[in-house]
């Protein structure tokens, strides 16, 4: 189930939930399985009026659960309500997340440490119900016994760092810009570039088809002058031919011929 779903029955119960019943809806919401973000029952008026009232232990836990980690929870163990083991393993978990975030290669020993996990197994059995449950995505390496992560979920953000997140997007969005300039000016260049190449690819073809032509036109030529000179010097030859071959049987009929 999606865990902004998850957590919009409860939201509407808080609605109308005031004191015990509020906190008691915040701890159904810490033992649901499948919600991992609160900031939307955060801003729930009758969640935020359990500050400076007895149930803001119940108020304090559940943002620990939104920004903090079993290290925060240890920290101020005293200050805040015993968890359940659905709870521990939950903090747990967005824990883990936490150090997703923060690096994509995260030694087992330092799981073991800072999640308070004693055997490698059990650190394992933590990862598979996190990459199963899609809060990250990555790769457990048995031989280097580290987690190779490749992606992860994200938490809430805390207010104090909305400032600095808009300095970020800003900063993003600003060289993003800049990106896009640049990109725009390399595309007008190269359809500047090609326009120039097919121009000149259309001058070089027209020379070629000129040079093509001319050649035609000089073989044509040439041609019709060998051919018919070639015809009238044969027929000129043929006819002084036939002219000797005439006189010559004239004279023999007439006896004239060479003398004994």
């Amino acid at each position: 189930m999606d865990e902004s779903a998850a957590l919009q029955p409860f939201c509407l119960l808080a609605k109308s939930a005031k004191g015990a019943a509020c906190a008691s809806l915040i701890k159904q919401v810490l033992d649901h399985p499948s919600i991992f973000v609160f900031g939307e029952l955060l801003d729930m008026p009758s969640v935020k009026e359990l500050e400076g009232t007895s149930f803001a232990p119940q108020l304090e836990l559940l943002r620990l659960f939104a920004y903090g980690t079993w290290n925060d929870y240890k920290a101020r163990a005293a200050q805040l309500p015993a968890l359940s083991e659905a709870q521990v393993i939950k903090l747990k978990k967005l824990s883990l997340v936490s150090l997703a975030a923060q690096s994509r290669t995260i030694p087992y020993a330092v799981l073991m440490r800072d999640l308070e996990v004693n055997s490698i197994r059990q650190v394992e059995d933590l990862l598979i119900e996190c990459l199963y449950g899609g809060l990250l995505y990555g790769r457990l390496d048995q031989q280097a016994s580290q987690l190779e992560v490749t992606y992860c979920t994200g938490r809430d953000i805390h207010p104090s760092e909305v400032a600095a997140m808009c300095e970020t997007l800003g900063a993003w969005h600003k060289s993003s810009i800049e990106v896009m300039r640049l990109i725009h000016e390399k595309l007008e260049r190269h359809k500047l570039q090609a326009e120039q190449a097919r121009a000149a690819q259309a001058e070089h073809e027209q020379r070629i088809d000129a040079v093509k032509a001319n050649i035609r036109a000089n073989h044509d030529a040439g041609d019709s002058f060998s051919g018919g000179g070639d015809f009238d010097v044969g027929m000129d030859y043929e006819d002084e031919k036939m002219r000797k071959s005439g006189r010559a049987k004239n004279k023999h009929a007439m006896g004239v011929g060479p003398r004994k």
